[in-house]
């Protein structure tokens, strides 16, 4: 599904306007449909009564109109002016054509306004809309940030104000809607956190931009659905054997954490991967070998064979078809990952301790050649980014979207809505998942079905959202078989034939 940006929407709305909509007659259709959203959550209307704040610019032109139609439809309306009189053109003539009946109440009156949205039913919020961008203050804070606390019915128009379209930020004093009913489009914001969470249940109502344009549109961002791995999953040839079917690597496992391994090889093999080879301590190789004996195994001893353990591992990285490293490394990293970053040619998963070294050498980021996929969670992306985590949780695209370019490789930061980013500026944010998955494995999981779907030749960032939605997919499958509380990230891998059949 087509996410709309700031710009894109902008455009949208000037050649709607170009093929003969008026902007008038698409703030009268917004301000419909948000109060037909209003008429049918708060049935009977009778003695209800409607508080809409209502900014300067075409959002509050949104509001007047939808104060006209509740009124109308026998609400009783109230308009709070949170940033004075009505500053644009249109939203001046929506005002004029608001009923006597409407009750219009500057923002500064702050006890009147107070103890309107106290007695309020439905709280509307106009203020902002998708063009919003930095901070909010004064009158606007105070109001917005008092009527989102409420427990009344709360709606927004488009986007709740002090919500950012393209990044999900959400600045201080932001309104927190129950309900967002949002035109033509979803935003970036209404799908990714944490803007998502101030959203609530987003509604998508057309408002009169042709079908035709909208469709049309060319966009950066989208939100996955079933149709993306329909169209890359396609069945093997009749005569396919098992190196058509991939090669992958795994460099994943150490002592005390052969468990990561086990589940990135599990998820890889249950993706379709035709061969699978993991590169192995030698003392771990009698674990692994009885957990996953579809592998073949690279037997290395770091300690006494040093230099005939990297020539094995040259070797191997030399005929897989891509590989994947960090799962579980634990203290293996510093002697893996240079020979990996320096020697691999093919397309590579960096996971966990992986992503970890990359943030103690971040020089191995530099000029990338190689299809490269990270899967950080938000703390490794902290490290990668050397930022907060808060900060990275509180512009989850732009992080990922700037590392992105940066670097050069896909990145997957990982977490609700995880987000999929690549360097040339697409970016997608996957749907499926659920808290249940916040357990340490899942993200390897993640990891071997990456590997597993670059191995057979899927391209990196169609890789990242691939893996993402089906390893979401096969959580809400746990979650229905266990629930969230008792699912395990083991049980994913048995969940994916499940979620394979539900594709065909």
């Amino acid at each position: 599904m087509k996410l709309f940006c700031r710009d894109e929407m902008q455009r949208l709305e000037m050649a709607a306007v170009a093929a003969g909509v008026p902007l008038s007659q698409l703030m009268e259709n917004a301000g419909q449909a948000v109060a037909q959203e209003v008429l049918a959550r708060c049935r009977p209307v009778q003695g209800k009564r409607a508080v809409l704040l209502c900014g300067k610019g075409n959002n509050g032109g949104d509001g007047f109109v939808c104060a006209r139609v509740l009124q109308q439809k026998g609400l009783q309306c109230v308009v709070i002016l949170a940033q004075g009189a009505p500053g644009t053109e249109l939203a001046a003539a929506a005002f004029s054509a608001l009923p006597e009946e409407v009750d219009v109440v500057a923002g500064e009156a702050w006890e009147e306004a107070q103890a309107l949205m106290d007695q309020a039913d439905v709280l509307v919020d106009c203020v902002f809309g998708f063009s919003f961008r930095g901070e909010i203050s004064g009158v606007p804070a105070r109001l917005l940030g008092y009527g989102g606390g409420l427990s009344c019915l709360k709606i927004s128009a488009d986007l709740p104000s002090g919500v950012e379209c393209d990044t999900g930020r959400v600045c201080a004093g932001a309104f927190r809607a129950d309900v967002t009913v949002t035109f033509t489009g979803k935003k970036p914001a209404n799908v990714s956190y944490p803007a998502k969470e101030f959203c609530g249940e987003t509604v998508v109502r057309s408002v009169g931009v042709p079908e035709a344009l909208s469709e049309g549109a060319e966009t950066r961002f989208f939100e996955t659905d079933r149709t993306f791995p329909a169209s890359w999953l396609n069945a093997p040839d009749p005569q396919a054997n098992k190196g058509d079917l991939g090669k992958l690597l795994l460099v994943c496992g150490s002592w005390g954490m052969a468990g990561a391994c086990v589940m990135a090889a599990k998820a890889a093999l249950r993706c379709g991967v035709g061969l699978l080879q993991i590169v192995v301590e030698e003392r771990l190789y009698p674990l692994l070998a009885q957990a996953v004996p579809q592998a073949v195994y690279v037997v290395l001893d770091w300690e006494k064979r040093r230099e005939e353990s990297r020539r094995a591992l040259l070797d191997a990285l030399e005929q897989c078809t891509a590989c994947v490293m960090g799962c579980g490394l634990g203290a293996l990293p510093e002697r893996v990952c240079p020979v990996v970053f320096s020697h691999c040619r093919r397309p590579l998963v960096a996971d966990a301790d992986a992503v970890n070294f990359l943030s103690r050498h971040p020089e191995y980021l530099e000029n990338v050649e190689i299809p490269l996929v990270l899967t950080p969670h938000p703390g490794e992306m902290a490290r990668l980014c050397d930022d907060t985590i808060p900060e990275i949780q509180s512009d989850r695209l732009g992080a990922a979207q700037q590392k992105a370019k940066d670097t050069g490789a896909v990145v997957v930061l990982k977490g609700a809505a995880t987000v999929i980013a690549a360097p040339d500026g697409r970016c997608a944010v996957n749907p499926t998942g659920n808290p249940g998955m916040a357990k340490g494995g899942s993200g390897d999981v993640l990891a071997g079905m990456a590997g597993a779907f670059l191995a057979q030749g899927i391209p990196a960032f169609e890789t990242g959202v691939l893996a993402a939605y089906l390893h979401g997919w096969a959580g809400d499958v746990c979650a229905q078989r266990y629930t969230q509380r008792a699912m395990l990230p083991t049980d994913l891998p048995e969940a994916l034939p499940q979620v394979f059949r539900q594709l065909l």
